[in-house]
């Protein structure tokens, strides 16, 4: 009996070292902003992760939260998935679900004094941008959109999906130039709670993220 033991242990421990990983790099960047405009902070989450073949869903990465600061240039994390896995799409959230809103989760990147977090009623901020812009009506100004809200109503969260290779490190771009250029700051210029404009601009937002093949 003791040697049948030993023998299962073996097959076990050999069964845990076949289970072998891959990892990839994924990375952000964003534009050159204009000369009208002056950046001052360009922050969001990309949470909830997950690897696609034949639109099914082949990965999913646990505890997916990573906050990401352009200005900072803390724009990449590592993902680890098992070793021969095929995918052809990567989709993620742009921003931090409902359920992650409420569950007291405030570790890691979701440690509120990393300055994305307004209170348990509004939760987290999913994308922050801060600067000037010449066109700006508010004073010195100022462009301010921290949007998020996570209740009924105010969803701001967006969820992106790009074709993709795993042969290689996958990077994408924040069209911060785009963006400025789509916008008229003399009208809106400052977004700094949830509601329906935050939706909307995190939904328009969410267009300006593209894949760098």
């Amino acid at each position: 009996m003791k040697w049948l033991a030993f023998s299962f242990l073996l097959i076990g421990f050999s069964n845990v070292r076949a289970q072998s990983t891959n990892e990839i790099k994924i990375g952000f960047s964003s534009t050159q902003q204009n000369e009208q405009f002056e950046l001052d902070a360009l922050r969001f989450y990309i949470s909830n992760v997950n690897l696609i073949s034949n639109d099914a869903i082949v990965f999913d990465e646990n505890d997916s939260y990573h906050l990401i600061d352009l200005i900072e240039k803390r724009n990449s994390f590592i993902l680890t998935y098992p070793d021969n896995l095929v995918f052809d799409r990567i989709q993620f959230d742009l921003g931090i679900d409902s359920l992650t809103n409420v569950s007291g989760v405030y570790s890691g990147d979701l440690d509120p004094t990393k300055g994305m977090y307004w209170t348990w009623q509004s939760g987290y901020i999913n994308f922050k941008l801060e600067g000037k812009h010449s066109a700006s009506s508010a004073k010195n100004n100022v462009v301010q959109f921290h949007l998020g809200g996570y209740l009924p109503g105010q969803l701001a969260l967006q969820t992106l999906s790009f074709n993709c290779s795993n042969s290689a490190d996958i990077n994408f771009e924040f069209d911060l130039n785009s963006f400025l250029k789509s916008m008229d700051f003399s009208q809106e210029h400052t977004i700094m709670s949830p509601g329906a404009r935050a939706v909307s601009m995190s939904s328009h937002i969410a267009t300006y993220f593209l894949l760098n093949e």
